[in-house]
């Protein structure tokens, strides 16, 4: 009885763990610095991104946008948005979401949607965009102490980019954080056109929820299950009772790797030498696996 007891508890912690802020950049009120963060019906499109690092490897579950428009009808002109979570190259986002060269580490581009997201007016001229990232763009895990620049536009039913237009959404300023800040346009002459143009501000405001993996990151009793041979230089085998409904193979960027189960075994011979992150969901419940690859 007091095994089950530890357990349920374990089980509770795991769960509040998992709504936990992980990442936090904040805005102070409704006033202060703030940058247009939008695209429109006919393409045109301005908007930053703002990087990050994260203290701990974690599963990303949701990310909040703070930003305000002044017209008070966002939630009325908002027609989705375009999320993308980049890796650093060299001081800058890896990828550019215009020409979409380089691959996201996350992509998400919802138009005539309100699924996987809300759109709540807070307070006087102040909203929030919160998304569910594994609703929309699946598992995501960020390695700790890795440089990542996220990028956010609103999607707004007007025909053109208009800078001063009390129409636009603007994506907060954050009131701290590290500087690193920088602005993409399609449009000629914006700021940011016709590429990342960096900017001294401390970035936008946003927060960051999700769980933090270990080596061995466990959401239900996992000790029957086992991984081996890890280290491996070719297959690994799990080695279960329980059924395997689906698995995931990320590596360190948490960027999803192809991998195939066949009779509980996964061919890894075709990928370099590093780290990788197992996911295996069974009925029970999901377990993380670290696997190293020599």
């Amino acid at each position: 009885m007091n095994k089950i007891y530890l357990f349920l508890i374990f089980l509770l912690f795991l769960q509040i763990k998992a709504q936990s802020v992980i990442f936090s950049q904040p805005h102070i009120g409704d006033y202060g610095s703030a940058f247009a963060s939008y695209t429109t019906t006919n393409g045109d499109l301005i908007g930053p991104a703002s990087s990050f690092i994260l203290n701990q490897t974690s599963t990303i579950t949701k990310i909040n946008i703070f930003g305000h428009q002044s017209q008070l009808n966002l939630n009325s002109l908002s027609n989705g948005f375009i999320l993308y979570i980049y890796n650093d190259n060299n001081g800058v986002p890896a990828g550019q979401p215009i020409l979409q060269t380089g691959t996201p580490v996350a992509a998400i581009n919802v138009t005539n949607s309100i699924q996987g997201y809300t759109l709540v007016n807070t307070s006087n001229t102040s909203y929030v965009y919160s998304i569910d990232i594994p609703a929309l763009a699946g598992s995501v895990i960020l390695q700790a102490n890795t440089k990542y620049w996220l990028f956010f536009v609103a999607k707004l039913n007007i025909n053109s980019i208009d800078i001063s237009s009390p129409l636009k959404f603007n994506w907060w300023g954050g009131s701290d954080g590290t500087p690193g800040f920088m602005r993409i346009s399609n449009l000629t002459g914006a700021p940011g056109y016709p590429t990342w143009t960096i900017y001294p501000y401390n970035g936008c405001a946003f927060t960051i929820e999700g769980s933090t993996l270990g080596t061995d990151e466990i959401v239900f009793d996992s000790t029957n299950i086992k991984v081996y041979p890890n280290p491996t230089s070719d297959y690994i085998h799990i080695d279960t009772k329980d059924k395997i409904k689906q698995i995931a193979l990320y590596d360190v960027s948490g960027k999803k790797i192809s991998a195939t189960l066949n009779n509980n075994n996964i061919d890894l011979r075709g990928l370099p030498t590093g780290s990788y992150f197992l996911s295996l969901e069974t009925e029970r419940g999901t377990v993380v696996k670290k696997i190293i690859k020599k």
